[in-house]
């Protein structure tokens, strides 16, 4: 199940770590691309100018600040990236 695979690694990393296994960054990265494909023309896509690296930080933006992956771009960039949203648009179920 996807949602159990990002959900445990997640649980992996602690907040302020970046993600630093290779499967688990391929993992994300395959993940986004999905979502970011299906955003609309010209909607400003996740990953942005390109993927540097994953980081698991506390999503302060969103009620409970909770933890979350991050997408950390090329040019310094960052933004919040959410696996369960993600996995929703992948498998049809975001409207």
């Amino acid at each position: 199940d996807a949602l159990t695979h990002f959900k445990v690694m997640l649980s992996r990393y602690s907040v302020g770590d970046t993600v630093n296994d290779p499967s688990d960054h391929a993992d994300l990265a395959a993940l986004l691309s999905v979502y970011d494909s299906v955003l609309a023309l010209g909607e400003p896509t996740k990953a942005g100018c390109g993927v540097d690296h994953f980081e698991k930080r506390w999503d302060k933006d969103h009620p409970g600040h909770t933890a979350c992956f991050f997408v950390v771009r090329t040019d310094g960039t960052s933004i919040d990236f959410s696996t369960i949203k993600a996995l929703d648009v992948a498998t049809g179920k975001a409207s």
